[in-house]
C-alpha cells in the first residue's frame, strides 16, 4: 500500500530540523578545531620562547663558566704568588737572622781565636774554630750566650790541634723569636 503525504510541512521540518542539527555539527565541529589550532598555536609559541630563553641560559652558562675558569686560574695565580712571597718572607727573616749573627759574631770573637766552620743542623748551630788559650775559648762561649739570637749554647769539644794551638766546637740553637 502507498501512503501519501499530504502534508508538505513535515517534510519541510524534517529537513529543517536536520540542517539545524548538521549546522549545530559543523559549527562544533568548526570551534573545536579552532581551539585545537589556537591550543596549538599557543603552544608552540610557548616552545619558541622556552627554546629562546634555552639558548640565552646557556649562553649565560657558558660565560659564567669561563669567567669562573678565570677566577679559579687567578686565585691559583694568587696562591702561587702568596706561597712565593711566603717563601721569599722566611728566606729574608733566614738571611737577616744570618747576617745579624756574622755581624755579632764578628765583635764577641776574641782576637786570638777564629772560625772555621759554620753549620746548621734540625738541632741548631755548631761553630768550629781554631785558636789560642782556653780562657778564650771560654770568652767566647759567655759572649755567644748573651747573644739575643742564640740559646743553649755550650761546648761540645775542645782538642789539641796540630798547629799547636786548640781546636774548639761550640754549639748553640736559634731563639724561637729571634
Amino acid at each position: 500500500m502507498y501512503q501519501v503525504n499530504l502534508l508538505p510541512w513535515r517534510l519541510r521540518r524534517q529537513r529543517q530540523r536536520y540542517t539545524f542539527w548538521l549546522r549545530c555539527f559543523v559549527a562544533q565541529l568548526l570551534l573545536v578545531l579552532a581551539l585545537l589550532v589556537a591550543v596549538y598555536g599557543l603552544l608552540r609559541y610557548q616552545q619558541a620562547r622556552q627554546h629562546a630563553l634555552l639558548q640565552s641560559l646557556t649562553q649565560q652558562h657558558s660565560e659564567l663558566a669561563g669567567r669562573i675558569q678565570q677566577t679559579q686560574q687567578l686565585m691559583a695565580e694568587v696562591a702561587r704568588l702568596a706561597a712565593e712571597d711566603a717563601r721569599y718572607q722566611h728566606n729574608r727573616t733566614q738571611n737577616l737572622r744570618y747576617l745579624s749573627l756574622l755581624q755579632q759574631l764578628s765583635l764577641t770573637l776574641p782576637d786570638t781565636l777564629w772560625l772555621t766552620g759554620f753549620e746548621e743542623n734540625a738541632k741548631g748551630i755548631l761553630l768550629r774554630g781554631q785558636g789560642g788559650p782556653y780562657v778564650a775559648i771560654v770568652t767566647f762561649e759567655r759572649r755567644l750566650a748573651a747573644l739575643p739570637l742564640l740559646q743553649g749554647c755550650h761546648l761540645v769539644e775542645v782538642t789539641q790541634s796540630k798547629e799547636n794551638g786548640l781546636a774548639f766546637t761550640l754549639a748553640a740553637r736559634w731563639r724561637q723569636d729571634g
